[in-house]
């Protein structure tokens, strides 16, 4: 499916003003993402290489959601988003001890986690709407005075 609607916007030879408003959105989200990561970077931790590893991980994204962003962008967000939540929702929901530093890794973990379903659920609605989109057959989208090219 994903393959079907980036070949309509790979031919239109753009997308359409929503959905690059929308990549400038999601855009956002991963770098408030990377800044969530690095935030958890602690000098005295091992994870914190794993940290930084994520924070490193979410500038791709972001470049490619602001520059081009292409369905097979949207479905790749997608699916790393989905596994962040496997991996970070249990955590943004348990009990944590160790005091303040501890209460501090927590919001930091919930934050991310909100930041992350955000992201989610936007790449999941630019999907929905370039689906029916392309299954209505107007994509590609043509410019203004343009006829519609038909693959």
């Amino acid at each position: 499916m994903i393959d079907k609607v980036g070949a309509g916007v790979a031919a239109a030879g753009r997308v359409g003003a929503g959905v690059a408003a929308a990549g400038r959105v999601g855009a956002v989200l991963a770098l408030a993402s990377a800044v969530v990561h690095a935030a958890a970077v602690d000098a005295a931790s091992l994870a914190s290489l794993a940290m930084t590893g994520m924070a490193l991980a979410c500038l791709p994204c972001a470049w490619h959601l602001w520059r081009s962003p292409a369905p097979r962008v949207w479905g790749t967000t997608v699916g790393l988003d989905l596994g962040m939540l496997a991996v970070h929702a249990p955590a943004a929901g348990g009990h944590v001890h160790g005091g303040a530093a501890g209460t501090a890794q927590l919001g930091t973990t919930q934050l991310g986690v909100v930041l992350v379903t955000a992201s989610l659920l936007l790449g999941l609605a630019v999907l929905g709407v370039l689906a029916v989109r392309a299954a209505a057959g107007s994509l590609p989208v043509p410019a203004a005075g343009e006829e519609t090219p038909r693959p």
